[in-house]
């Protein structure tokens, strides 16, 4: 069982990730331009198209990750956190300390 000290820091940790994870998709947002308005011929369009698609892909993968860190910081507050969500056994530390967002044992992990 994981003791105050380091729940508090995974809190910590994850609290840092989250606002890192957000900083990086508001300014992947707000640096995209617009595929339609890129000069060129429809080379150059198609190129842009496929770039603001793989960039669409890495954002919605980023927010897959933001939700796993809200549960992970939402089991500390619930004094679940360390607990794989499938069979309750405690997750590995050495596991956590690599993904602290992580929901399963190393049994379990997908």
């Amino acid at each position: 069982m994981l003791n105050q000290e380091q729940l508090k820091e995974f809190h910590d940790q994850l609290s840092i990730m989250k606002s890192e994870l957000i900083e990086t998709i508001q300014s992947e947002i707000a640096d995209e331009e617009s595929p339609f308005n890129v000069p060129g011929d429809m080379a150059d369009k198609a190129e842009a198209i496929t770039y603001v698609s793989v960039s669409e892909e890495l954002t919605a993968g980023q927010k897959i990750t933001l939700d796993k860190i809200d549960r992970a910081i939402k089991r500390i507050e619930d004094k679940i956190y360390g607990k794989c969500t499938i069979c309750s056994n405690l997750i590995e530390l050495d596991r956590l300390s690599v993904i602290p967002y992580a929901e399963t044992c190393k049994e379990h992990m997908q």
